[in-house]
Formats: C-alpha cells, sequence, structure tokens
C-alpha cells in the first residue's frame, strides 16, 4: 500500500529537464531519389525524404506532410506530475516558442499527436503512451507504475507549422533521484509471444549513426518472420535509454521490405544502455527488452 499524505498527493514541480533532440537525429541519412529544392511535403520522421506532391515515406510508409517555413524553434514544454494511490498523473502542456501560449494544433505522427515513453524503476518500467488532449489544450495521462520513485518522460510531437520535437525531462512520485546501480548486460535472444528476437550489435559506436539489427524468428520453427503488421505507423519501433536516464534515442526500421529489423541509431557516448523493440504480429503486440555496453572508440 502507497503512503499517502498531502505531500505524496502535491503536485510536483519536475526537475532536470534533459537536453532535446529533433526525431530525426536517431536515423541514418537516407538516400534522396530526386532533387527536393521545389519541394513542399516531407516525412517528419526522415526530414531527406521530400517531394512535390503528397505521398508516403519509402523508408516508413508514413504520409508526407506540408514541409513548415524554414526555422526550427525549440518548443518548451511545461511537464508536471501529480502522485496517485497507484501511479502517476502526467500533464504535458507544449508553449509556443517565445511566448507561455499553449500549442493547440498538432500534426498527427505514427497516428498519433504525441508519443509518450516513461522508464524507470532501474529501467525495469517501460510504457509506450499517447496522452489525451484536454479542452485546454493540455496532454493529461494517467499511468500505474510500480513503486514511488524516479522516471523518465519522454515525448515526441509536432506542432503544426513546426518541426519534429523530441522532449526528455525526469520526475519523481516521491523516491529519491539517486544513481543506482546500471542494470546488467544481458543480449541473450528472447522470446515473446512465440516470436524469438536476437540482436547484432557488432556494429554499434558510440558518437555516430551505425547499425542495430534484429533478427525475427518463428520461435517452434527458427524460420525468419515476414509478417510482421504496421504498428502506428511503422514496421516496429526502437526505443533506447542511457542507464543514468541522460539520453534517449526513439527509432524505426530503415527498410520495410528487408528481412529482420534495422535501426541506424545515434548512440551519443560509450555507457550502458537498455533498448526495448516493440512490434505487433497477428494482432499481438510484443515489447522485447535488451541491456548492451557500448564501449569508446
Amino acid at each position: 500500500m502507497r503512503r499517502h499524505g498531502a505531500a505524496l498527493f502535491a503536485t510536483l514541480i519536475l526537475v532536470f529537464g534533459l537536453h532535446a533532440r529533433f526525431m530525426s537525429a536517431a536515423q541514418a541519412p537516407s538516400r534522396a531519389t530526386k532533387d527536393t529544392s521545389d519541394a513542399a511535403y516531407w516525412c517528419p520522421m526522415h526530414p531527406d525524404q521530400r517531394s512535390e506532391t503528397p505521398g508516403t515515406c519509402p523508408i516508413c510508409r508514413m504520409p508526407l506532410v506540408k514541409m513548415p517555413a524554414a526555422k526550427f524553434a525549440t518548443y518548451p514544454v511545461d511537464l508536471r506530475a501529480t502522485p496517485t494511490t497507484n501511479g502517476v498523473r502526467l500533464r504535458l502542456s507544449v508553449r509556443a516558442p517565445g511566448s507561455s501560449a499553449i500549442v493547440r494544433a498538432f500534426t498527427v505522427v505514427h497516428e498519433r499527436p504525441m508519443h509518450l515513453f516513461v522508464v524507470g524503476d532501474r529501467l525495469q518500467f517501460f510504457a509506450h503512451e499517447h496522452p489525451a488532449q484536454q479542452p485546454d489544450g493540455v496532454f493529461m495521462l494517467d499511468l500505474a507504475l510500480p513503486r514511488p520513485g524516479p522516471y523518465m518522460a519522454i515525448a515526441e510531437f509536432l506542432p503544426e507549422g513546426g518541426t519534429a520535437q523530441m522532449f526528455q525531462q525526469v520526475f519523481t512520485t516521491g523516491g529519491p533521484i539517486d544513481s543506482a546501480a546500471p542494470p546488467p548486460v544481458d543480449v541473450t535472444a528472447k522470446v515473446v509471444n512465440g516470436v524469438r528476437v536476437s540482436i547484432d550489435l557488432s556494429k554499434l559506436k558510440a558518437g555516430q549513426v551505425s547499425t542495430l539489427a534484429a533478427r525475427v524468428e518463428d520461435a517452434a520453427s527458427g524460420a525468419d518472420i515476414t509478417d510482421l503488421e504496421p504498428y502506428l505507423g511503422a514496421r516496429a519501433h526502437m526505443l533506447i535509454v542511457a542507464a543514468d536516464l541522460t539520453e534517449a534515442i526513439h527509432g524505426h526500421p530503415e527498410d520495410d521490405r528487408a528481412l529482420g529489423l534495422t535501426f541506424n541509431p545515434l548512440v551519443p557516448h560509450p555507457g550502458r544502455y537498455k533498448v526495448w523493440i516493440q512490434f505487433k504480429r497477428r494482432g499481438v503486440l510484443s515489447t522485447v527488452p535488451f541491456v548492451f555496453e557500448v564501449a569508446g572508440s
């Protein structure tokens, strides 16, 4: 049973704001197929995929959207957490650059106006959620948590007329924010919902765009799986978080037609990381975790 008290239920002003990075930074440069000097549409997830007419991204199959004006402003986010009896209520207010006005209009990216990841409990907890926008423009989510303590919220969104944004911030629901021991390395193959997933980290390097590959096989037959279904507008989703909750990288497979899943993240520095890979098959969503170490050059 959680402890009750006025302090526990007081709204906590979130601390430890972390630097943001555009969603596209976690992706390798894609091959442009033609001159894009007159392009009017682009993929927010792969900004060098552009077209003069509406269409879909050849990498992630997301519908192209109209390109914003050539400005790359950061949209501040006011993130507040109110502890509840079984978790936390999160409220996210996206503010217009240079003012305190709440932004209300967002472009739908991968089927949602906002994607929110929450990780914590020594990286044992993972949630990929989609807060509901309230009449006042604020996004809100009630989330059950395993225990009080520090968690990281990672939000991705695209304001209409703006550029893709990624926001990270640590919050606490009552436990201290301390330097917990990192989780042990675990890169053994996992079987989830009848699917065996193994990862290849041999080409993953710190400080540059490099490759993290996952092999996806039927656990019973060992055959490569070719019938993954789209999940939130992509063949799969990948989230990498540093063990100290200072970095987060979200990405999608670079080639929807290839066997397995190939991601090209930019892991910023050496250290311990945890990755969660999400995909859907036969209507069932699977989340597969691994913990790995990236060495220095």
